[in-house]
């Protein structure tokens, strides 16, 4: 296992909406990721179509948002949401997220920071829920739910932690987040 290298990454640090120019940067980022990670992030083997991962990604649409945090220049970290293949249009807009992050910048607060900017996006979007699947030993996307406040959030299925938050589009952020359906984390 790599041993991480302090970062003073909480200035300087650019986050912005992923362009189409930007796919070369997406596509190095999942490039760089060693297997651990890209099986953290892919439940098993980094995909073999890059290129096409990273236009997705890249893509901003109603049903699309990337964010990307540079550091530099560099591209260090992504988080996206899409909206679910088959949505039923009565019911309310949810969307499933994932994040990655270089591993030399991961525990410096760059997930959160992408998540926080996440949950903004997808308020002004008018997404009411949001989802994702993390596995359980994931400790370091485990860590960024927590110092998101959302570790209550969490039910687990074997090996998997499933995450759903309600965004609460009328709360002013009394909370400094969102609200979310309570559900006990066996952890």
């Amino acid at each position: 296992m790599k041993t991480r290298t302090p970062h003073a990454v909480t200035t300087g640090v650019v986050v912005r909406s992923l362009r189409p120019t930007d796919r070369d940067d997406v596509q190095s980022l999942h490039e760089r990721m060693d297997q651990r990670d890209a099986y953290l992030r892919f439940f098993g083997a980094r995909p073999k179509h890059l290129e096409d991962l990273a236009e997705s990604l890249c893509r901003q649409d109603r049903t699309h948002c990337a964010l990307g945090a540079f550091v530099g220049g560099t591209l260090v970290g992504v988080a996206n949401y899409v909206s679910p293949v088959g949505q039923s249009d009565d019911g309310s807009p949810s969307v499933e997220f994932a994040l990655v992050v270089d591993h030399e910048y991961q525990s410096h607060g760059i997930g959160t920071m992408l998540l926080s900017r996440l949950v903004e996006a997808a308020r002004a979007h008018g997404i009411e829920r949001m989802t994702a699947e993390v596995l359980a030993q994931n400790t370091v996307m485990l860590e960024v739910i927590r110092d998101r406040g959302w570790a209550h959030a969490l039910r687990r299925e074997g090996t998997t932690l499933h995450l759903d938050l309600d965004l609460d589009l009328d709360d002013d952020a009394q909370a400094g987040g969102p609200s979310v359906r309570r559900r006990s984390a066996a952890m």
